[in-house]
């Protein structure tokens, strides 16, 4: 059960504010009774991102200072899927050490 979420307020394509808030639908009234009807929440739990990043296409960018570029930010792995890939890695070592003292499992 989650307490509460982060949300990016964006206006314009252009993330504003970031605000913690108990659930999707307070957010967003939230955002729009600050910044205009237009204007909406998006969860960042899985984002790194921060005021003056962009977001359009469902994607959040952040512009390159020196080229003046887009970059895409990509989303953090869920915890679901880091203990997913330490499982797989685990096992590959695990299988490998075998390997290398001859032992079987």
């Amino acid at each position: 059960m989650l307490v509460h979420e982060v949300f990016a307020q964006i206006f314009e394509g252009e993330v504003k504010n970031v605000m913690v808030c108990e659930n999707y639908p307070v957010a967003d009234y939230l955002t729009k009774m600050v910044f205009g009807d237009t204007a909406y929440a998006v969860n960042i739990s899985q984002y790194s991102v921060g005021i003056s990043d962009k977001y359009h296409d469902n994607l959040f960018w952040r512009i390159n200072k020196e080229t003046g570029e887009e970059i895409t930010i990509n989303p953090l792995p869920t915890q679901e899927q880091e203990v997913a890939q330490l499982k797989a890695e685990n096992e590959e070592l695990t299988l490998a050490l075998a390997e290398i003292i001859g032992g079987a499992l």
